[in-house]
């Protein structure tokens, strides 16, 4: 259990924190209350359909050919509440600029530790409207990311 708190006192028990890869390790940026994460993963199955040797078997079904993994498919949904009665606008801006960066981001959560995620790419975000002027809600949806060498040498 982390010994971070929310701006409320809360322990955090799977906090969430957020940096550019390009950037120092001290620049991660926790969210000030903990967002709720969900992550899902595929299996990619090349299946192939072909005729069984003898009719009278029962043989049925596709032979599977190759396994893979697929991206981890990463939701993460919370709030923002200010404590001082005001929009919050400072937490609203710091997202939008991971939200709408066209680059990987470093992320570190212990859920995520458990997956070996540690970089995402975000693919959709929303701030529907939330009541309250001190309210915020949001959602990202992100697809893990890992390093893959494309060059292959000879």
């Amino acid at each position: 259990m982390s010994n971070d708190s929310s701006f409320s006192g809360v322990p955090f028990v799977l906090p969430v924190s957020f940096k550019f890869s390009d950037e120092d390790e001290s620049r991660y940026w926790t969210f000030p209350i903990e967002p709720i994460v969900s992550i899902v993963g595929k299996n990619l199955i090349t299946r192939r359909n072909v005729v069984k040797k003898d009719e009278a078997s029962n043989l049925r079904g596709s032979i599977k050919e190759r396994w893979s993994q697929d991206d981890y498919e990463i939701t993460i949904a919370g709030v923002f509440i200010s404590s001082d009665g005001e929009y919050p606008e400072s937490e609203v801006r710091r997202l939008r600029t991971f939200c709408e960066a066209k680059k990987t981001i470093d992320v570190k959560c212990p859920l995520f530790t458990i997956f070996n995620i540690t970089k995402v790419v975000i693919s959709s975000f929303e701030f529907p409207f939330t009541k309250g002027q001190e309210n915020q809600m949001f959602t990202i949806k992100a697809y893990s990311d890992d390093a893959h060498n494309l060059l292959i040498e000879n």
